[in-house]
């Protein structure tokens, strides 16, 4: 069961704040529940961000227990959301989705201008009819890339919202070492003498500062611009079941590009900003929820990187 867990740990979670706790009954069940003391109250004030995250830490345990030679029954109650496992002899017992949990990661710097071919996403579209694509050749993609950095520098105007993202920002090497949530340069990608000069120089007050603002807008431009397309994930409500069926889906899609050697880089501002968010579903005509906004491309070298996670006696409660 702990290894399980860990494996589902691995899921993606806004701002790296892992929102998500869980028991361990008997019976071979894992209960999962949100940890509200890690949610995000001003960039996620309906917890939407975090049932999505909760559903991708449960898709991970779903597909780390297969390889395990364990399935699941996953049933969604108000209170709790219960994994089920059974050892299935039917399984053949392999390490394929482990292996790609453990790659799994943000790649948030400029991608080649590369198309994907064409197999390879329909692939990826033939998971749900909840997916959409957009290549960055379409003009409705235009769209996307103007409303979500739009979107982007109206949040950069909000000071909650940036203290929030300020406390989930990790700015010296003592903070990194000691950290297992948040992200760090590395995962921001500032590297070498920008990343000395980013931990010599600036603070958690610095991001509510012009400079950072204006930077943050600068680098996200050139981010969306710099892409082979866009994965939309989109679901019928705003429902928790939804919302964790969409975090689940998310964590299948991810998989799959890293499967495929595709790079991945969720951009959420645009969803969290109702003007720009309406914009975007009138000019895509898209009548469903749009739930994840994924910027997808090709790098010279898919990256390791070190992991920030929570220890496991920091996830079971009790």
């Amino acid at each position: 069961m702990k290894e399980i867990i860990t494996y589902g740990s691995y899921a993606p979670s806004s701002h790296n704040a892992q929102m998500w706790t869980v028991e361990i009954p008997k019976n071979n069940k894992i209960k999962v529940y949100p940890n509200y003391a890690r949610v995000l109250p001003f960039v996620d004030p309906n917890n939407r961000e975090t049932w999505i995250s909760i559903g991708a830490f449960v898709e991970n345990c779903v597909l780390s227990a297969q390889d395990l030679g364990y399935s699941s029954a996953v049933t969604i109650n108000d209170a709790e959301i219960i994994l089920d496992l059974q050892q299935d002899n039917s399984l053949i017992k392999t390490n394929r989705n482990i292996e790609l949990i453990k790659k799994r990661l943000t790649i948030r710097k400029p991608y080649l201008d590369i198309k994907i071919d064409d197999t390879t996403i329909t692939k990826l579209i033939n998971l749900s009819d909840s997916i959409w694509y957009f290549p960055i050749e379409n003009k409705e993609t235009k769209k996307i890339i103007d409303y979500s950095l739009d979107a982007y520098s109206f949040q950069m105007k909000d000071i909650s919202k940036l203290r929030e993202l300020a406390k989930w920002m990790i700015f010296s090497y003592r903070e990194e070492k000691h950290r297992k949530d948040g992200m760090t340069t590395e995962a921001l990608e500032i590297k070498g003498i920008r990343r000395f000069l980013f931990n010599l120089f600036f603070t958690k007050k610095s991001v509510t500062r012009k400079t950072f603002i204006k930077s943050s807008i600068k680098r996200v431009k050139k981010q969306l611009n710099s892409c082979s397309g866009y994965i939309l994930i989109t679901s019928d409500s705003y429902g928790k079941a939804e919302l964790i069926k969409t975090g689940r889906l998310l964590e299948q899609v991810w998989l799959e590009c890293i499967d495929s050697q595709i790079a991945v880089h969720p951009m959420s501002q645009i969803l969290e900003e109702k003007e720009y968010y309406d914009l975007l579903k009138t000019s895509l005509k898209i009548d469903k929820e749009i739930q994840m906004l994924l910027r997808i491309g090709k790098v010279k070298e898919y990256p390791e990187r070190i992991r920030k996670r929570l220890d496991i006696i920091d996830i079971i409660k009790g």
